[in-house]
């Protein structure tokens, strides 16, 4: 009991620590991107790191990057361009391509999977470990790509070949996650007491008759419809969060020519948009929300073992929060979309601008 309460609070304070690290790196990238340049304007401070550029999260401000989840932001990111710039991958290991590095994540996934799914908590939590593993293969490829295209920053090549492969990859990741978390509620259906006595024994199916077919059949549904209200909540955050960074780099970081708006004018008005409270609260809370940020939080239900709990959470606040944030993203792109375009043949008048808002109130 006493050696519970101990880990109990070195978890807690372990837990606090990163949430004040993370905090503090939000302090630090904010006070970047107000005190330096974020477009090429000559006017601006320039800002200039003491490391590495590719490895530095502050160097290049992209809105990939303002609504990256903080794992991969300030700890896997980091961590790949540093793997990079020891082993040269990127530069003289050509026959490893993103998308070989890809293809092995999806094994690492499914190693994962397979632990995932089984009854011992131990297992369970190296498939959390793997499939971590996994996701800085993730972002290693990207980092890869990014390097051989010359490409500065967190930024999505849409459309790509590589991002569409590196999409589904993603996608058979994440799969061979949630066949191991079905196969281990099928295994552990809930009921009283089950989380306390599975810490102890391995779960096995019940030999008893207390189970027949018909209960069985309705285990075998509550789980399946658990999985789906997981995959559902996967599907709407991923489409939301993808949506809005192709959206927001078009427009934030596009560099078209518009001759009725000259080329500062344009970096100046991308800079105040991303610069804005209401632009932060967008991109943190899309942090907080992503896919990579929907996964983390079932990692942690797996690590804990409170899947249950996780799936009763999903059930009441998987899509009402984010539907939420879709509405208030979408009202703040248009808004963002009719500033930064002003008096371009985009967007000419106030008309303009009221045929947006009742397009989007439709």
């Amino acid at each position: 009991m006493i050696h519970a309460a101990q880990t109990a609070r070195g978890a807690l304070a372990l837990v606090m620590a990163f949430a004040c690290y993370l905090l503090f790196m939000d302090y630090l990238l904010y006070s970047r991107t107000q005190n330096y340049a974020i477009r090429p304007i000559k006017s601006e401070k320039k800002y200039e790191g003491k490391i590495p550029c590719d490895i530095d999260p502050f160097c290049v401000v992209t809105v990939k990057a303002l609504m990256l989840d903080y794992p991969n932001l300030y700890i896997l990111s980091p961590l790949a361009a540093g793997m990079d710039r020891i082993l040269g991958i990127s530069s003289k290991w050509s026959w490893v391509t993103p998308n070989i590095i890809s293809g092995f994540h999806v094994l690492v996934a499914a190693l994962a999977g397979c632990c995932v799914a089984s009854c011992n908590l131990s297992e369970r939590r190296l498939g959390v470990l793997f499939f971590e593993l996994r996701t800085w293969l993730d972002d290693l490829d990207g980092h890869v790509a990014r390097q051989r295209k010359h490409i500065n920053g967190e930024h999505s090549d849409i459309g790509s070949a590589g991002y569409w492969i590196d999409g589904i990859c993603d996608a058979l990741g994440c799969i061979a996650l949630l066949v191991g978390v079905f196969h281990f509620l099928k295994k552990n259906p809930l009921r009283r007491g089950y989380d306390k006595l599975y810490r102890i024994h391995s779960c096995v199916e019940n030999q008893d008759n207390n189970f027949d077919a018909v209960a069985k059949r309705m285990r075998y549904r509550v789980v399946l419809c658990n999985i789906f209200l997981v995959v559902g909540h996967l599907l709407i955050v991923s489409i939301g969060w993808n949506r809005y960074i192709s959206l927001y780099q078009d427009l934030l970081e596009g560099d078209s020519n518009l001759p009725s708006i000259t080329k500062d004018e344009l970096y100046t008005r991308q800079s105040e948009v991303m610069r804005s409270g209401f632009f932060w609260i967008v991109t943190v809370a899309w942090r907080l929300i992503n896919f990579h940020s929907a996964v983390d939080y079932l990692l942690i239900a797996i690590f804990i073992d409170r899947l249950w709990e996780y799936a009763r959470f999903i059930k009441w606040f998987g899509y009402i929060l984010p539907l939420m944030m879709v509405y208030i993203t979408e009202f703040h792109f248009l808004q963002s979309y009719a500033y930064v375009l002003r008096g371009s043949d985009l967007i000419t008048s106030a008309e303009t601008l009221q045929n947006l808002t009742e397009i989007f109130d439709n």
